[in-house]
């Protein structure tokens, strides 16, 4: 008899640590779904209206992937503030929510670990230097609700060789892609209507770019540097290139220039040694060509 009640209080523990054990692996799971989560707010510091909530910092700053809340006390998150994250040096991921529209001026310039960025489809503006010198960044894939991109976006982001920009962008500010010397190809928005100067000044791994066909004038120093750079199309819409527009792509040995372009600046194809201008006879590409020792071609 007592043997047979020790055996049954054995099982008895048994079926409890069985019971112990699963418990402790169920906790598990929602901790690590939890984790996919949102973080908690409070790592965050922010401020709050009636109607909006703007994300201003970070309290937790050993946080290394941010999955920044859609709400804080029921009020959406819709802005990064200006500065919110500049230089959170051990960030190397960040998801931010549908509710989020603007992201301020150097939001997270220089964190330098920064790999990845999940950008909502409600976003519409990237303020000036959102993400400048986020040197880790490889690949980068902007929402359709992007309207324009603002200087120094994506300024010295040397690691990021894919950047994809949306049709609904109608103009890129000044140096927005300056030195991401690992970009090799861009396709630029058909809609596309402004370039700031030196947009893409030194991107030395680009190697073709379209122009599209709404876009009027190459501004000042927006290839400078393409050193790659091997094949350009200009669209029947530009009327002048500015100075040194296409200086140092040591890379081009041919460019179409249409016989719209009206005006050619000083310097807009200096250190072009292997370059040949094509375009009809008596043409500003001709005068430019000859005024300049640079070979011409007849279109």
């Amino acid at each position: 008899m007592s043997e047979h009640i020790a055996a049954k209080a054995s099982r008895l523990r048994r079926l409890s640590f069985q019971r112990f054990f699963i418990g402790i692996i169920v906790i598990a799971i929602l901790a690590s779904l939890a984790g996919c989560g949102a973080d908690d707010p409070e790592d965050y510091k922010y401020s709050l209206t009636v109607t909006d909530a703007t994300i201003q910092g970070l309290n937790n700053k050993t946080l290394e992937s941010l999955h920044i809340p859609d709400d804080i006390d029921g009020v959406p998150v819709t802005k990064i503030a200006d500065k919110a994250f500049q230089k959170c040096t051990p960030v190397k991921s960040v998801s931010i929510p549908d509710t989020v529209t603007e992201i301020g001026s150097q939001a997270f310039s220089g964190c330098v670990s920064l790999e990845t960025v999940s950008l909502p489809d409600s976003l519409t503006t990237i303020g000036s230097a959102a993400f400048e010198e986020c040197e880790s960044l490889k690949k980068l894939s902007l929402p359709d609700s992007v309207s324009s991109i603002g200087p120094y976006a994506f300024a010295n982001c040397s690691s990021a060789s894919s950047i994809n920009i949306p049709d609904s962008v109608k103009s890129i500010g000044n140096k927005t892609f300056y030195n991401c010397s690992s970009l090799t190809s861009i396709k630029l928005p058909a809609g596309l209507s402004k370039i700031g100067d030196s947009a893409f000044f030194k991107c030395s791994s680009l190697k073709s770019v379209n122009i599209p066909s709404y876009v009027e004038s190459i501004p000042n120093a927006c290839f400078q540097g393409c050193s790659s750079l091997t094949k350009v199309e200009l669209p029947k819409s530009v009327t002048e290139i500015q100075t040194y527009a296409f200086s140092g792509c040591t890379g081009l040995t041919r460019i179409d220039i249409p016989s719209n372009v009206k005006t050619i600046m000083r310097h807009a194809f200096d250190d072009c040694p292997d370059l040949t201008i094509y375009g009809e006879k008596g043409s500003q590409a001709e005068k430019y060509a000859r005024a300049n020792n640079i070979k011409f071609k007849e279109l």
